[in-house]
């Protein structure tokens, strides 16, 4: 197996290991600066959304590419944002796939090491049902369920390309596993060189997540549909109720299932795949869109936060919503 190109595996840290490198010298050693330049790569194509994939081809490129996998994670340890440790795994899992997708000789090798141990038969494998469950677990399409899946002798039949889709939820869970890295201030402030310029462009996403989301109509938004923008914002986790009330009424006034994906992507238990199947059900992906609830089902839920003088006179959200467009917010 190429281990710089997989180095989140068991092999990768034994080399590192082996290597004997102090991190006084990685993170202060002009020899090294290739590697913290890399690494400082990583996080920056986390934020843009996809990591450039340097593949190496001779020796010190395998050096660098393996030693600024555990220095990224450092860094993104400084910066303490979970909105961008999500990011960061993501955009390594989703590296570790497209590098998957060429270097499939060595995929039962990688499988075995993320704990799976699949039996390769013509061009499918058989995966035992309990290592299923464990790497699809975070999966919510309806193809990835149990019950939709032939099921045999306690083996399911899966293609080479659904080995690398559960592959890459296991990455994730491996790479998020430990993180943020607990760190002493002294250690991050040696990398501020990378950390300032890193946390500049995290401000410089949220501002512009920000503004993408909140509509020219927000003033018209009432009351508990803009306290669950704010719950969102700051990054907290609405009750699975509020969120549907939430997406429901954020499609109905035609924002874009892309833009609501977006908006949760601040959320503490953030999974884009299983958000994004959940509003497009909603969208009507299904046949049916569903309706923002009334207010009545609002304060059924604990979903409204009390009504100003506006919410007295109507019975629904999209009501409050449509009332004050017309009285020009």
């Amino acid at each position: 197996m190429r281990v710089a190109y997989f180095p989140f595996t068991q092999e990768a840290a034994d080399q590192v290991r082996k290597a004997g490198f102090s991190l006084e010298s990685l993170l202060d050693k002009s020899s090294f600066a290739s590697v913290r330049n890399r690494a400082a790569d990583r996080v920056l194509g986390s934020l843009r959304g996809e990591i450039p994939d340097n593949r190496p081809r001779r020796e010190a490129e395998n050096f660098v590419e393996l030693f600024s996998y555990p220095l990224s994670r450092l860094i993104v340890s400084c910066l303490n944002d979970d909105y961008l440790i999500r990011r960061y795994v993501l955009a390594e899992a989703k590296l570790a796939y497209k590098r998957m997708q060429s270097e499939k000789e060595e995929i039962i090798f990688l499988a075995n090491d993320l704990g799976l141990h699949p039996l390769h038969s013509a061009e499918t494998f058989r995966v035992h049902f309990s290592e299923y469950i464990k790497a699809a677990h975070h999966m919510r399409s309806p193809k990835w369920k149990l019950i939709n899946r032939d099921l045999k002798d306690g083996y399911l039949t899966i293609t080479a390309e659904e080995l690398m889709r559960l592959m890459q939820e296991l990455v994730r869970d491996r790479i998020i596993k430990g993180l943020p890295v607990p760190l002493e201030d002294e250690l991050c402030k040696s990398l501020n060189e990378y950390i300032i310029p890193l946390r500049l462009e995290l401000d410089k996403l949220r501002s512009k997540q920000n503004l993408n989301l909140i509509r020219v109509e927000e003033e018209a938004y009432p009351p508990c549909i803009k306290a669950l923008m704010a719950q969102i914002f700051a990054g907290q986790n609405p009750a699975h109720s509020a969120r549907f009330a939430l997406t429901s009424f954020l499609l109905k006034i035609n924002m874009s299932p892309d833009q609501v994906v977006t908006l949760f992507n601040n959320s503490p238990d953030f999974d884009e795949e299983q958000t994004r199947y959940q509003v497009k059900h909603i969208s009507g992906s299904s046949g049916t869109m569903y309706k923002p609830p009334s207010c009545g089902a609002m304060m059924t839920y604990g979903n409204c936060v009390g009504k100003d003088n506006l919410c007295k006179m109507i019975s629904h959200p999209l009501g409050y919503y449509q009332r004050k467009i017309k009285l020009g917010n």
